[in-house]
This record gives C-alpha cells, structure tokens and sequence, in this order.
C-alpha cells in the first residue's frame, strides 16, 4: 500500500490535534477537581462530590453528598441501610471524616430506634471512637431512684407514651436503674467533652465522630505527590489521577516528536498495527489465554490431576451445551453466573452452573470442585462433573426439585408458607448435620464461610442440601483459627470475626454465627406471614425483637402464627438455638454439633442467651 506525500501531511496535523485534544480534556478535568469545594460551609475534596458543585469523575462511588439548602449540612450515606447521616468536617491529611446521626441533631428521641451500622466497604472506625448504649421504654421505678453520676435519665413519650423514660449510662459496662425494653449503640469520639447532663450529652452527639474513608487512598497520596488531582474515570471504573495538561514533560515532548516524525515517514507502520490489534481481538474471541490465565489454568489441572480416579467427570464445553440444549432452560442466576437445567446421555436431569467471571483466578474454582468432591454425605449436594476449556467453566451437579431454600422463606404477607414448622425444624437440622460433617467429618476439615438460604437446595422431600463452596477453606483439624485474606461471606449471615480483628479469629464458630442467622430466617417467615411485620433493615439484621418478645413474656402464637403448643415449642426451641449461634463473642456459640444436639433435645433445658452487642469481645 503506497502513501502520498500530501496523505502523511495530512495525517501528521491529525495526531498533532489529537494530541493537542487530550492535553485539553486532561487540563479541563484537573481544574475541576482541584482544590476543595464547599458544600453547606464545610470544605471538602475527594472522595466527596455532589454532582453539581463538584463532578461525579472528581470524586470516587459511594462518596456523593446532598448538598441542599434544605440541610444544616452536607448530607451522606455512610451505612449500608438508608440512614442519612450529616458531614460536619473533613482531614484529608489523615483521610477521616466527622459524621453526626442525623436523627440525634436536636434531641435524642429519634423516630425509630436502630443501631449505628458502617458500610465497610467504605469507611471503617478508627481506635478514637467507643460505642456508648442508649436505653429506651424503661418503666418509672416504683421507688424514686437516686441520681448517680452514670445514667442521666431522659424522657421519649414519641416512641412509646407509657414507657417513655430512658437513660444514657455514661459507663458503658452499667446497667440502667430499671430494666429497660429498648437499647441502641451510637458510636461517639473518645475526645468529646465529658458527658454529665442533657447538655453536654446533646453537645456529643453534635460533635459526632470520626471515620476512616476507604476510597483507592494509596493510590490518591501518590498521585498528589506528583502535583496531581484525584479522581474517578467513570467509563473505565477505576481510579484517576488528572495532571496539568499545559505543562508537558520532556519525556512527553520527546514521545510526541517520535510519534509526529514516526507518522510521516512510516504511515505504514498504522496499518501494520491495526491488523495487529484486529488479530488480537479475534485471538480473544477464540479464548486465547493470557500468561496470567496460563498460569491460573495450570493450578486447577494440577489440583485435578491430585484427585486421579477420585475426581468427578470432566466434560467438554461441547457435552455442556448439549446436555443443557444451548442453555434454554434457566433455573436461577446468582453473582457466580447462571444455573441451567440439562439432561445426561441416561436421562438423569441435572443442574449446571454456568461461571461467568471467566477473567478471575481459579481460587473459587478449585475451591467448588475439591471441597465437593472430597465429601459423601445426605446434606451435601452432589457433584457429578465439571468444565474447565479455556475461559469455559461450569460445574454439573444432581438436579434438586424443590431449588433454593430462600424461595419458601422470604414470603410477603399475603402469602402462606408451604413449610410446617416441623418442615423448617428438619430443614434446620439437615444443615447443621452437613456443617457437622464439614467440620469434623472430613479428611480436611472444611469451613463454609457462606452458609446463607441461597446456597442451601432441597429435593423433593424437601431434604437441606449444602451447595456453592467457592468461599469455602480447607484447614486441619488441629487449627482453631484461620488467618483470612479479606472479607469472605455475604452481608446478613458474616460473622463479625471474619471482617473485624477485634472479635477474634475466623473459625468452625464463624460457619455457627452464619447457621443461627439462618436459622432465625426460617423462623422469621412465618413471622412476615402472620403479623405483617414491617421490620427494619436493622431488624432484619439483629433480630431485638426476639429478645423484647421474650422479656415482656408475650404470647409469641400471635406473632408467629403458632396453631398449638406443639409448633410453639418448635419455634421457640429454634429462636433460643439461633440466638445461641449468634453470640458476638465466638467462645460464646456453640459448636454446630452442640447446636445441632439442642435442636434435637428438649426445650426445658435450653436457657435463653445473653443479648448479643455489636462492639468488640473482651481481650
């Protein structure tokens, strides 16, 4: 192919414009995004945006405040729930920011009581904030008490007219002068004034407290220290850092020159690299590994070729999409990818799971094939085969009929659970024998790390089968704690040791918090049903309820539908169980063994546990 003189010209203006172009945007977005802004007289930068006084791209996802004149001040979401929260001040040097609740601004009787939760994907608290409680609905004492210097006593006839008394203790390890229905943690900084009456304890909650942003911190520290600003490309998904684009270095200079005088003398050289890029990008749409991939896919053949004869069928993506009949039945889709209904040569219906996430390394991979294939038991879900082509993965196991447990548990109200009580109590048990088996019944010992109802299935008899190991992790059964890399779980049913160091370490008590939670939400369905509850989010996540019922010794039958004594026994024998396993302290839970032996025994000898709290177990 043969090039003009006035051709090269031509293409020679062109790159200098383009270059010319993409000096220009970079310019425009570091003036946008340097500095601070204000947002309702508090002076902030990134990660905070608002999306008019500060662009989305100078800012950084899940950081976008409101700043409306309606406010005293800029208004955020620091929790995973919808509690709004007030941003008082902000220390880029140190990457804190002060947040107040907003329902505590002018009083301490907000209109719905729930603790102080954090988005830990986000923020995390430093060691300068303490949790303090709070109590609500405390009957007056029959004796007048006397005032002590650690409970200031209050009055919140808006929560409940006729118990309206509360108190703040200031040491936290007190307990109220009458014992109260109602508490909430609300976290305040360890430097606020003393707190010795209504005042100084309004003037603490308007201090409010400091939390650390988590927000690419690292990589925003460097790009400030070459005199650049922070940002987020929002096309890309990733982190930015804008430079000044009308002061060029000298190795930019020198590399537009080469590119400039490479143009005009070797326009050929374009075409050459089109038809590079063009190949490459065919190569990949034939599944042509990367080294990393290479690498990650010679982990998972070696891990397969260990098992020998012991491992399950491999098929060829081809056997895949015939026995699914190119997918055309879907059973369900989960963040792993979807599962589809297939058929094998002898007729024996079976479930694949297709994965999705082809470009992630194979951990969850050999972790799903070793951790099933290794195990023989009727809580245990079977697997029967497996792909691994290229970017191609799936996984068959043996269909189960019924699907995933949280189908019949998660039920509006105007619908009626198909499960007896005496159902959901076999269920219960059917888990725990699986977890049991995990824990002690292997050659290696497993742990879950994700017991949750999606990844409990059931067959036509509706018998528990555990599924989805991919979070799962092997350990000898003389370790007690795991060292864990990140958070593993989901949200709801993670124990707390498990994304905090201050409960203690992960462990066979980490899968026990995981089956209480469980647990509760086999009980609370038939709550939903029957009452109509409107729970909170908090609610829902730490279930009070439970414990107010049991103090105020309400008849949990109208609360839960109980139709005679028997199914309430059931149903409280499972509550007392599942508060047991949710224990904050891990020492605290049962084994899943013990667990499983109070499922099966009797209710008189179960005591009721301890509240659990939110805050760190004693060292």
């Amino acid at each position: 192919m043969m090039f003009s003189a006035e051709s090269s010209f031509f293409l020679f203006i062109i790159i200098l414009l383009l270059i010319q172009l993409c000096k220009s945007v970079e310019a425009n977005e570091y003036e946008d995004c340097r500095g601070t802004f204000v947002c309702r007289n508090v002076s902030l930068s990134y990660p905070f945006y608002d999306g008019l006084i500060r662009p989305a791209y100078c800012g950084y996802p899940g950081f976008q405040l409101d700043c409306s004149e309606e406010y005293d001040t800029p208004e955020i979401l620091v929790t995973a729930t919808a509690e709004i929260y007030g941003v008082l001040q902000m220390d880029s040097r140190s990457q804190t920011v002060s947040v107040a609740r907003n329902d505590f601004w002018t009083n301490y009787c907000p209109e719905r009581l729930f603790n102080t939760t954090l988005n830990y994907t986000h923020y995390r608290y430093p060691y300068v904030v303490d949790n303090f409680t709070l109590y609500y609905e405390c009957p007056r004492p029959d004796i007048p008490a006397t005032p002590t210097s650690s409970d200031i006593p209050f009055y919140c006839s808006n929560i409940n007219p006729t118990l309206s008394l509360g108190y703040f203790m200031i040491d936290d390890n007190d307990a109220p002068p009458t014992p109260c229905h109602s508490n909430i943690i609300v976290p305040l900084n360890r430097s606020v004034e003393e707190i010795t009456d209504y005042t100084s304890l309004q003037r603490a909650f308007r201090t409010g407290y400091e939390l650390e942003y988590i927000a690419e911190n690292e990589l925003c520290d460097n790009c400030r220290a070459s005199s650049g600003e922070c940002g987020y490309d929002i096309n890309r998904r990733r982190f930015a850092c804008y430079n000044n684009g009308s002061a060029l270095s000298k190795k930019k200079l020198k590399t537009i020159l080469i590119v400039a005088a490479s143009s005009v003398v070797g326009s050929a050289m374009i075409v050459v690299a089109l038809v590079y890029f063009t190949r490459r990008k065919v190569s990949q749409k034939l599944n042509i590994l990367t080294k990393e991939e290479r690498r990650d896919c010679q982990d998972v053949e070696a891990m397969l070729r260990c098992y020998g004869e012991r491992a399950p069928k491999r098929y060829t993506y081809r056997e895949i999409k015939k026995m699914t009949s190119r997918f055309k039945e879907k059973l369900g889709e989960g963040g792993y990818g979807g599962v589809y209904k297939g058929k094998l040569q002898n007729g024996s219906v079976v479930a694949v799971k297709l994965l999705k996430n082809v470009n992630c390394k194979g951990a969850d991979f050999i972790n799903e094939v070793s951790g099933i294939s290794g195990t023989n038991h009727v809580n245990i879900v079977t697997l029967l085969g497996y792909c691994f082509q290229g970017r191609k993965r799936a996984l068959v196991y043996d269909f189960l009929p019924n699907g995933s447990l949280d189908k019949y548990i998660y039920c509006d109200q105007n619908q009626t659970s198909v499960l007896e009580w005496e159902t959901l109590l076999q269920i219960a048990i059917g888990i725990g024998r699986g977890l049991e088996y995990l824990h002690q019944g292997c050659r290696t010992r497993i742990l879950h790390f994700d017991i949750k109802p999606h990844n409990i299935l059931l067959d036509a008899k509706f018998c528990p089968k555990i599924s989805d190991f991919g979070l799962a992790k092997p350990c000898l059964q003389t370790e007690s704690l795991m060292t864990m890399s990140g958070t593993r779980g989901t949200p709801g049913y993670i124990a707390p040791e498990v994304f905090c160091r201050g409960f203690g370490g992960a462990s066979h008590k980490s899968d026990a918090y995981s089956f209480g939670m469980l647990v509760l939400d086999l009980v609370g369905c038939r709550k939903n049903n029957v009452a109509g509850s409107d729970k909170t989010s908090s609610e829902l996540y730490f279930p009070h309820y439970i414990y107010k019922q049991f103090q105020l010794n309400q008849d949990q039958d109208e609360l839960l539908g109980i139709s005679n004594d028997g199914e309430k026994a059931l149903q409280r024998k499972m509550v007392i169980v599942s508060l047991w396993c949710i224990q904050t302290n891990p020492s605290s839970r049962p084994s899943i063994s013990k667990a499983v032996e109070m499922l099966q025994g009797d209710l008189e000898l179960l005591q009721i546990p301890p509240v659990p709290c939110l805050s760190s177990p004693p060292s």
